[in-house]
């Protein structure tokens, strides 16, 4: 086994921890929960050594990949996983010293910079540390290319052959990949390998940061979720040259950090005006731009589950509203007496937070607080969003989809009708809810395929996590069921189904404006038309909600 691993298996107190292995100690004797919230399911299981535990992991795939490759590169790669995340970690003490003289937020820079002075600095190890982690954050849109120039320098300088760098870096990334999240190095693991093969050639081709074309494909690789409507607005934006020229200031001379985790939420339109607030309020004397402040005020537990603070949200998506684009881009930002996107800064970042007024802090931990407790708290809560000003659609469904999965779960006998009329061989079910019928479909052993499809991140990471427990084959999007053909190719899907969802649809969804609108009925069966066969199927289970409160008879034609 791996001496660093054994150490790792070892430790019970810090007292355990050889004098000469700083990097454990630092590991250790730490309290601090550096953590991109976007990989993780429940806040309340985080371990105080997190980090730790996240390096423990990769180590746990070097040891797995080590008869593979020579001894020499296993233990560079090895030396480079003990440090690159120390940045992260440290005593009280430590870190408080580290502040005076390195960046924490830029943490594989920091993290080279204290294994530099806490070692016998081997310069390979060093640079390895340094840029860790940039090959990923390249693939993400977060980093230029050229931010991994160092390596290159490596061969320019005859410190190390291309054959060599290449199958380091390859080993490394799989090792701080695989970690992240299942399945997520094989999905990018081809465009990985090219990113490393362009590093060692010296293959650094020139990019016009202010071309509109360049520009819309840096955002579909930082918010890959967005749908084609969205993007199709952002490239009518961005022929605007001063909105142009604005984000390819950001993409030219910044690193970002946890952009996605921050604002997936949000609209990529409302981003973009985030984007050129942030523009507005930085320059050139710092190199990277970090929205961890941003991501930590996003999310909160809720009744045992992360779920996205709602409430935070609804009041910054008003402030956005409230202004058209064209008067964020020309710089003078508009000011909210209740919310305020907020900058502070470090050595050589920008930190990007959010920050209230003492009036919306409060109504926010009232909100948190009473929302969903009883009718009554609930009207008051519309009542104080209403005399603010600020959007409360969603509300309902958001805060009741915890309890909303469970009530799904229990109604599934009463849905086996269903499997009668299924056509085909790959279903998806839109809105699955707690995975019920998803299950009942993969116990029927009928199909090649089964799928879900929900708008919601809460849903998707419940069922995520029930698929990984109960070792289920179906499958999970998150996804928009007004624009399927951007998830589905023509003819992948045989029949869709609408279990007790379609009524959601129609109440909560606002089109041209408006709830309880046909028109997203229309768009949703649309939608289907758009990638089903030529004898698909579609199966609705339903009533639906009356803005009147009175019966109502759905007749189809």
């Amino acid at each position: 086994m791996l001496k660093s691993l054994n150490l790792i298996n070892s430790i019970k107190s810090k007292n355990d921890i050889p004098s000469k292995e700083k990097w454990l100690k630092y590991l250790f004797c730490t309290s601090q929960k550096n953590v991109n919230l976007r990989n993780v399911s429940d806040i309340s299981k985080i371990s105080s050594r997190v980090t730790l535990d996240y390096v423990k992991r990769t180590l746990e795939v070097l040891e797995q990949e080590k008869d593979n490759y020579d001894k020499a590169i296993v233990s560079v790669v090895e030396d480079v996983l003990k440090w690159s995340e120390v940045a992260k970690t440290g005593s009280f003490n430590d870190r408080e010293s580290w502040k005076k003289k390195y960046d924490l937020e830029v943490h594989n820079e920091a993290s080279a910079e204290i294994y530099k002075d806490n070692c016998k600095c081997d310069y390979l190890t060093y640079v390895l540390i340094k840029t860790h982690g940039l090959v990923g954050q390249y693939i993400q849109g977060e980093v230029n290319l050229d931010k991994n120039f160092e390596l290159t320098k490596l061969i320019l300088d005859k410190r190390i052959t291309k054959e060599k760098l290449y199958t380091i870096l390859v080993l490394l990334n799989e090792c701080v990949i695989k970690p992240v999240r299942v399945g997520l190095y094989d999905k990018v693991k081809k465009d990985i390998n090219k990113a490393i093969s362009d590093i060692v050639e010296n293959n650094y081709s020139k990019v016009n940061f202010y071309n509109s074309n360049y520009l819309l494909k840096r955002f579909k690789n930082l918010f890959p979720d967005k749908t084609t409507e969205e993007f199709e607005q952002l490239k009518v934006h961005l022929e605007n040259n001063t909105i142009k020229n604005s984000v390819g200031f950001i993409f030219e001379n910044f690193e970002l950090w946890y952009p996605y985790a921050a604002l997936r939420n949000y609209k990529l339109e409302e981003i973009l005006k985030i984007f050129l607030i942030t523009k507005a309020n930085v320059t050139t004397e710092k190199k990277s731009i970090n929205f961890n402040p941003f991501m930590d005020e996003v999310y909160y537990m809720y009744k045992g589950m992360k779920v996205e603070n709602i409430f935070k949200q609804r009041i910054i998506e008003s402030y956005l509203a409230n202004y058209t684009i064209n008067e964020f881009a020309d710089g003078n930002i508009p000011q909210n007496e209740h919310i305020e996107i907020s900058f502070n800064s470090t050595i050589n970042s920008y930190l990007v937070g959010m920050s209230f007024s003492i009036q919306a802090q409060k109504l926010i931990e009232f909100c948190e607080v009473a929302y969903g407790t009883s009718d009554v708290f609930n009207q008051s809560v519309y009542l104080l969003y209403d005399l603010f000003g600020f959007r409360r659609d969603k509300y309902d469904r958001f805060y009741n989809e915890i309890s909303y999965l469970n009530t799904m779960n229990s109604t599934i006998r009463f849905k086996t009708v269903i499997l009668d009329y299924i056509k085909g061989k790959k279903c998806l079910d839109v809105g699955p809810g707690g995975g019920a019928l998803l299950d009942l479909l993969e116990s029927t052993k009928r199909f090649d395929r089964v799928v879900g499809i929900d708008v919601s991140s809460n849903v998707i990471e419940a069922l995520n996590k029930k698929k990984a427990k109960e070792k289920k084959k179906w499958e999970v999007i998150k996804g928009d069921a007004l624009n399927l053909k951007d998830y589905f190719k023509k003819g992948e899907i045989d029949t869709i189904i609408f279990c007790s969802v379609m009524h959601e649809l129609f109440s909560y969804i606002e089109t041209d404006g408006k709830k309880f609108n046909h028109k997203t009925i229309e768009m949703a069966i649309k939608s289907c038309y758009d990638i089903l066969p030529k004898g698909g199927r579609i199966i609705i289970r339903d009533g639906i909600m009356s803005e009147t409160n009175k019966n109502r008879i759905i007749v189809f034609k």
